[in-house]
C-alpha cells in the first residue's frame, strides 16, 4: 500500500454517514475518496479489482494529507458482511481507523424501510415481516454493540470511534463531534467546518419529487451556487415529498413491531452504555 493511514466510516446506513463524510472532506489533511461508498471490502466484484484500484480512488498528496477517508455503511449491513470486511481489511498493509455513527434503531429502520421499499430491494424483507415482528437481518443492522465487539477484537478499541447521529444534527453538539473526530484521526482539531448544508436528507434518493426535478435541471446550476445553504435546506424539506401516483405505499411500523425491536435490542443497547459509555437513553422513547 502507498497510503499508510486509512479511515473507514462503517455505518450505520441512514445514520448520517453522507453528512459526516462530506464535512470531514473539507479538512485539508484528509483525502476523501472520489466515490463516497466504495464498498471495496464487501462487494466481491469490487474487491476483485485489487489494491491498485482501491488506492486509485484517492488523489493522495503525501506532503499534505494525513489520512485517507471513505464511507461505506454497507460494511455493517449484517454480521456475515462484518466478518468478511474485517478479514479483508486485515490483509492490507496499512493502518486502519473506524468511525461508527449510530442512530436510534427505530427511526433508522423506518428510514431504511422507506428507501428500500422505493428502490425495490426491501420487498423480500417486507414479506418476512409480521404485524408483531421484523426480520432478523433488520435487527442485525442495529445490533451496534455486537458489531463493535467484532471490530474491537480485530483492531482494538483505540482504533474505533463511536458517534451518535442525533449529535450531528445539533449545531453545538456537531461542532464538538467534529473536534472529537479530528482528535481521533490525529489531525488539526482547530479547523472550522461548515456544517450548515444538509446531505442525503429525507427522500433525497427519490426521483418522484419536485426537489429532484430542480436538482437535475442543468440550466439552474449557476443559480444553485448563489443560494445560501439555509434557504436551500428549507426548500429541500418542503419540496422533497413524492408527487404523482401513490398507489404503492409502505405500511408503517406498528407499535408492536417497535416494541419488538426495542425488546430484541435491549441487551445490546445496555452494552453500549455499560461497555462503551454511550448514552442511548433517548432511544427508548420512539414507540409513539
Amino acid at each position: 500500500m502507498k497510503i499508510d493511514d486509512i479511515c473507514l466510516i462503517i455505518g450505520t446506513q441512514k445514520g448520517g454517514t453522507t453528512s459526516l463524510f462530506n464535512y470531514l472532506s473539507q479538512h485539508p489533511q484528509i483525502a476523501a475518496s472520489r466515490i463516497k461508498e466504495v464498498d471495496f471490502f464487501y462487494r466481491d466484484s469490487i474487491w476483485e479489482k485489487g489494491i491498485d484500484y482501491y488506492e486509485s480512488l484517492w488523489n493522495w498528496e503525501p506532503q499534505t494529507h494525513r489520512i485517507a477517508l471513505e464511507a461505506s455503511p454497507g460494511y455493517t449491513q449484517s454480521f456475515a458482511i462484518v466478518e468478511k470486511v474485517i478479514q479483508r481489511v486485515k490483509t492490507l498493509d496499512a493502518n486502519f481507523k473506524f468511525i461508527y455513527i449510530l442512530r436510534s434503531p427505530i427511526p433508522k429502520i423506518q428510514s431504511m424501510r422507506k428507501q428500500g421499499f422505493y428502490q425495490g430491494w426491501y420487498a423480500k424483507w417486507l414479506a418476512q415481516e409480521t404485524p408483531d415482528t421484523v426480520p432478523t437481518r433488520v435487527l442485525e443492522q442495529t445490533s451496534y454493540a455486537t458489531i463493535i465487539r467484532h471490530f474491537e477484537q480485530a483492531f482494538s478499541s483505540d482504533n474505533i470511534l463511536l458517534l451518535k447521529t442525533e449529535d450531528l444534527r445539533k449545531t453545538d453538539d456537531a461542532n464538538a463531534l467534529m473536534k472529537k473526530t479530528c482528535q481521533f484521526l490525529e489531525i488539526d482539531d482547530t479547523f472550522e467546518f461548515s456544517l450548515s448544508k444538509v446531505h442525503n436528507a429525507q427522500n433525497s434518493y427519490r426521483q418522484d419529487t419536485f426537489w429532484h426535478f430542480l436538482r437535475e435541471a442543468q440550466y439552474l446550476t449557476p443559480l444553485k451556487t448563489l443560494i445560501p445553504d439555509g434557504i436551500k435546506n428549507n426548500a429541500r424539506r418542503l419540496l422533497s415529498k413524492p408527487i404523482g401516483n401513490k398507489k404503492k405505499t409502505l405500511p408503517p411500523l406498528t407499535a408492536t413491531q417497535k416494541q419488538f425491536i426495542l425488546d430484541a435490542l435491549k441487551d445490546d443497547m445496555r452494552q453500549l452504555e455499560v461497555t462503551y459509555n454511550l448514552d442511548v437513553s433517548d432511544w427508548t422513547n420512539a414507540i409513539a
